[in-house]
C-alpha cells in the first residue's frame, strides 16, 4: 500500500504536533495545529487544549481519572494533562510519550516521571491503571494493531488491574462540492473499516508525513477485546465517545 501523494520521508510524522505544544508552553497565543484526514477533516484544532486541567477537562477525561486505582502508567500523556491532574491528587504516575520534545515539556511543567518509549512496546514496571486518554489507543494504527497491543498489554498491569480507554465511532465527512470523502485525492484506502485513518498534521509551514491513527467504536472495540481475553465494561457513553474498563479474564 503506497502512501499519499505528498508524503515526505524528511519531516517525521508528530513534528507539527510537538512544535506547537512546544509553542504554547514557550508562551505563544492562538497556536493552531491543522488536521487533515482520510475521513475528509480539514480544521485546524487550537494547541492549547493540551493543556488544560481543572474545570477544562472534558467530563470523559474526569470519569476515567476517578476510575484510577494505585500507581498509574499514562501511556500517550501528551503534555501531561492527566498526570498533572493525577500527581495532584496524590497519585504516582508514570508519563509515556515517543517525542523527546513532549518528555522535556512534561518534566518543565512538573510531571515528576516522564519517559521517553513507545507505549505499543512497553516492558517496564507493571501497573494498578494504566490510562489511554484523548483517543489514546490511536497510535496501534489498525484493528490488527489494536489486536497485537491487546495480547502484549497484560503486562502493563499487576493482577487485578485495569486499562482505561477512550475512542469514538469514525465519522466520514462529506464533501459537498466534490460528493466526495476526503481531502487530497491521494489517501490510501482505509482496509475496510473506516476507522483506520490517515492523518497529517501542520504547522507553521511544517508538514508531517502522514500516519495510521485508530478510531474505534465501543461494539468493535467490545469485540476485539473479547477476543483478546480481556472483559470490556463502558465506563462512560455520550455522543459516540466513550470511555471502556478492559480488565484480564
Amino acid at each position: 500500500m503506497r502512501p499519499p501523494d505528498f508524503y515526505d520521508d524528511r519531516v517525521p510524522s508528530h513534528a507539527p504536533y510537538e512544535r506547537a505544544l512546544r509553542a504554547v508552553h514557550d508562551g505563544a497565543d492562538d497556536v493552531q495545529i491543522r488536521l487533515r484526514s482520510s475521513l475528509g477533516e480539514d480544521e485546524h484544532l487550537p494547541a492549547g487544549v493540551f493543556f488544560r486541567e481543572g474545570d477544562g477537562l472534558f467530563p470523559f477525561e474526569r470519569y476515567a481519572l476517578e476510575l484510577c486505582r494505585g500507581d498509574v502508567l499514562d501511556l500517550g500523556a501528551g503534555a501531561g494533562v492527566h498526570s498533572l491532574e493525577l500527581q495532584r491528587c496524590g497519585t504516582a504516575v508514570v508519563a509515556i510519550e515517543n517525542g523527546r520534545e513532549l518528555v522535556r515539556i512534561m518534566e518543565e511543567r512538573g510531571v515528576r516521571n516522564a519517559i521517553r518509549a513507545d507505549f505499543r512496546f512497553w516492558h517496564g514496571p507493571r501497573f494498578d491503571s494504566v490510562l489511554l486518554l484523548m483517543n489514546g489507543i490511536g497510535p496501534v494504527g489498525t484493528l490488527a494493531g489494536l489486536d497485537r497491543f491487546l495480547a502484549h498489554a497484560r503486562r502493563f498491569l499487576h493482577p487485578g488491574g485495569q486499562l482505561l480507554v477512550d475512542s469514538a465511532l469514525a465519522v466520514e465527512a462529506f464533501d459537498a462540492i466534490t460528493g466526495s470523502t476526503g481531502t487530497r485525492g491521494a489517501w490510501p484506502d482505509s482496509g475496510g473499516y473506516a476507522g483506520q485513518a490517515w492523518i497529517e498534521l501542520e504547522y507553521d509551514g511544517l508538514v508531517g508525513r502522514p500516519f495510521r491513527e485508530l478510531y474505534i467504536d465501543l461494539e468493535t472495540m467490545s469485540v476485539h477485546a473479547r477476543a483478546a481475553g480481556w472483559k470490556p465494561d463502558t465506563a462512560f457513553e455520550a455522543d459516540g465517545a466513550y470511555v471502556v474498563r478492559l480488565t484480564p479474564r
